[in-house]
């Protein structure tokens, strides 16, 4: 696109005041993935003994796998009295609003716990997720800080923080495979008794029949948990866990491409390790590596993000939500922050060449296409402004970003 004839340096804002707000596109940058995308620990459950590992403490994006650590920190709360199964959770304003996916909740209405365990895993709901966050913790953010604890201090999770209970993006939420490998055995091992939840595959609420997101139970033998996982930054990521001839084996895929990607990829290394555990009984095989040996840390190396379906691979932050343009950079950056408090995602600002003068548009990104066109819908609906950018339409936005940088050179 050339640039207007009109745009000069007389009519543009000040080369020094052009460059701070172009470092927005890196200060406030959707997240990213780290390193190549695939990362997977496969193991013993009974033993913690390695069956297969590739970069297992590598940082990744957990996405929805988050969930198993909300849920238990409800089988903690249960198990110490806090709890009962018919204890109802409030569903705040702030809940409600959860970015999707969630299953519409209204402020003021409530759930039970016993309603609320096979919701989050399920059907991985961002309000529910919430709604306990705040049951439990006070504030989401209080919650979270809690969960990263038990997760470090009793878990021995060395990599992991979360910053939320859902995890919907933020670029300080990582975790690794190795970690969810070790949360997936904790919740196995410890809660027994509860265990058999993940393997809900029809969440029956409110008169309705909700099938669950995890592929595995319909489609390998003996499977019975855990939890999928996905955002744009993330890839997609599946905890899966599955019994043959009385032994366990648990298996965590981070970053995969696509959905098929994914579930080809677990299965064939649930067979490997089933396989294996066969050899080991059999007494071939070395000695067995087990999650405790897994602890050299790797350093992370942002990256973009992989390219994966849906998302679009030349750019890292997914689908986006254009907010509208204005000529005051302040408002621009509140419109989307604005936004981003309310739908989730990553507000970002991009520069725009207008009738020779410099504006910002305000954008909402790190979206799935189902979450920006929901959104947008919601938004039309109120008379507000909205329109659904795809990966190759942001990074276009951001590419005339560029040159309207070189131009001012």
């Amino acid at each position: 696109m050339t640039m207007t004839a009109g745009l000069t340096r007389a009519r543009l804002l000040p080369v020094a005041a052009l460059a701070l707000m172009l470092a927005l596109l890196s200060v406030a940058a959707p997240a990213r993935a780290f390193e190549d995308r695939h990362a997977h620990v496969v193991l013993d459950a009974a033993t913690g003994a390695i069956l297969s590992a590739h970069k297992p403490n590598h940082p990744r994006y957990p996405a929805s796998l988050t969930k198993m650590m909300t849920v238990l920190m409800l089988f903690r709360a249960l198990d110490a009295g806090a709890l009962t199964p018919d204890t109802p959770i409030p569903i705040s304003g702030t809940a409600a609003a959860a970015n999707p996916v969630k299953l519409g909740l209204a402020p003021g209405s409530s759930i039970t716990v016993a309603d609320a365990i096979p919701a989050l895993i399920a059907r991985s709901a961002n309000d529910v997720a919430v709604a306990v966050a705040e049951a439990l913790g006070g504030t989401e953010a209080a919650f979270a800080e809690a969960m990263t604890r038990v997760a470090r201090e009793d878990l021995g999770m060395t990599q992991t923080t979360f910053r939320n209970a859902s995890g919907l993006p933020d670029d300080a939420h990582v975790s690794s495979a190795r970690d969810m490998a070790r949360l997936a055995q904790v919740l196995w091992r410890n809660h027994a008794d509860r265990f058999g939840v993940f393997a809900t595959r029809t969440f029956q609420y409110n008169g309705g029949a909700l099938p669950t997101y995890n592929p595995l139970l319909a489609r390998y033998d003996g499977a019975d948990g855990l939890k999928t996982g996905f955002t744009c930054a993330a890839g997609y990521n599946l905890a899966g866990t599955a019994l043959r001839d009385g032994r366990r084996v648990i298996a965590v895929v981070m970053g995969a491409g696509t959905s098929a990607e994914r579930n080809s990829t677990i299965t064939a290394l649930m067979d490997e390790g089933f396989t294996r555990l066969a050899e080991a009984t059999s007494g071939e095989g070395g000695p067995a590596l087990t999650l405790a040996d897994l602890t050299v840390p790797r350093p992370l190396r942002g990256l973009t993000a992989p390219d994966v379906e849906g998302c679009g691979g030349t750019y890292a932050g997914g689908w986006g939500i254009a907010l509208g343009t204005t000529g005051s950079l302040n408002k621009a950056r509140w419109m989307a922050r604005t936004a981003q408090d309310q739908y989730g995602g990553k507000a970002i600002t991009v520069p725009v060449g207008s009738g020779g003068l410099l504006k910002h548009t305000a954008y909402v990104v790190s979206l799935s296409p189902g979450q920006a066109r929901s959104i947008c819908a919601r938004r039309q609906q109120a008379g507000q402004y909205c329109v659904v950018r795809s990966p190759r339409m942001m990074w276009a936005a951001q590419q005339a970003a560029q040159r309207l940088r070189r131009a001012m050179d």
